[in-house]
């Protein structure tokens, strides 16, 4: 998971590097304002659904089938209120052009809606080589996608192009590699504890959603695109390599752990063993990022960039805390504690 991470980290940064230089800050800041509300849509597409099936000890074909509808039902329904909703947001930050991006990107929800069990259940089996090939894959797809459509002129819709391309191409993926397929729903398969140990996950989520995105409604409500722009882009790079080592620790940590809640020791040495590790990465790491953080910006992004360095190295101050916090959550899910 970390190898196919890297390989991942990598496309990215070249990606984000070209489309820097082929897009503008008020491209990315228009994307920006969309993105805050289909994230806060997206907390509610698994219910935390996803974690309930990679911890559970015992889980049942039925229970599955169940979880697979919920997800797809509450999928296209998110799909439609978000839809609706977009005059709303068009009107909110006084930028009609936001209306029909945040209608297309909200059609994306219907894959992820679909994807949830399916990649649950590899998770559960711990195939992350396959895993990671449908990952790295839908993300060259997309990316190329993007970039085709950046040298084209299609400024903003070449990131929804690249958004939508990935999700379909992932979904596409995991259904051909998951061979298990849904049975019709049925009663009595055990699932009320699941949906609870799910729902206040999903509580949890919003809460940290909030807490990570109020910031960027009240910079694009009073500040711009652009200037939005210039932020969001700060805090993307900033999360982009620790999101390169949380992303696969998280789906191995916590399926690892769920394993060894009967074992208190071993569980404790893992997770520390773990711990160690991450902090051994990324607190150096998070370190010299801060201390080139305008050497980064110019490099990455280019000269029209430069007013995001000063923003990076002042977020990087408390990033530098951010893989440790992370952790937390390993131990909160393993332990049926959401």
């Amino acid at each position: 998971m970390l190898a196919s991470q890297a390989v991942k980290f990598a496309l990215t940064i070249t990606s984000a590097a070209i489309l820097a230089r082929l897009l503008t800050p008020e491209d990315y800041g228009l994307i920006a304002m969309v993105t805050v509300v289909i994230n806060f849509t997206y907390s509610f597409r698994s219910l935390g659904l996803s974690a309930a099936t990679m911890q559970k000890p015992q889980l049942l074909v039925a229970q599955v089938s169940n979880l697979f509808w919920i997800n797809t039902g509450l999928s296209i329904l998110i799909m439609l209120l978000t839809a609706a909703s977009a005059p709303l947001v068009a009107m909110f930050y006084e930028d009609s052009r936001l209306t029909w991006i945040t209608i297309a990107l909200a059609s994306g929800f219907v894959f992820t809606g679909l994807t949830v069990q399916h990649e649950a259940l590899l998770k559960r089996q711990m195939r992350f080589w396959a895993l990671s090939v449908i990952e790295i894959s839908s993300l060259i797809i997309g990316l190329l996608s993007a970039l085709i459509a950046a040298w084209r002129g299609m400024r903003y819709w070449s990131l929804v192009i690249s958004s939508l391309t990935t999700s379909f191409v992932y979904f596409a993926g995991v259904w051909i590699v998951c061979r298990w397929r849904p049975g019709l729903p049925s009663r009595g398969s055990g699932v009320r504890s699941m949906l609870w140990f799910g729902g206040h996950l999903t509580g949890s989520s919003l809460v940290n959603f909030a807490a990570r995105n109020i910031d960027n409604v009240l910079i694009g409500r009073y500040w711009g695109p652009t200037q939005l722009g210039l932020y969001s882009r700060a805090y993307q790079l900033l999360l982009l390599p620790l999101e390169q080592i949380n992303a696969p620790l998280d789906t191995v940590a916590i399926t690892s752990l769920s394993k060894l809640t009967d074992s208190p020791e071993r569980y404790r040495q893992a997770y520390l063993r773990m711990l160690e590790k991450v902090v051994m990465v990324t607190m150096p790491g998070m370190a010299l990022m801060i201390v080139t953080s305008d050497w980064i910006v110019r490099v990455m992004l280019g000269p029209q960039w430069v007013e995001t360095g000063r923003i990076f190295a002042l977020l990087g101050v408390m990033g530098i805390l951010e893989p440790v916090s992370f952790t937390l959550g390993w131990l909160m899910v393993s332990q049926a504690r959401t």
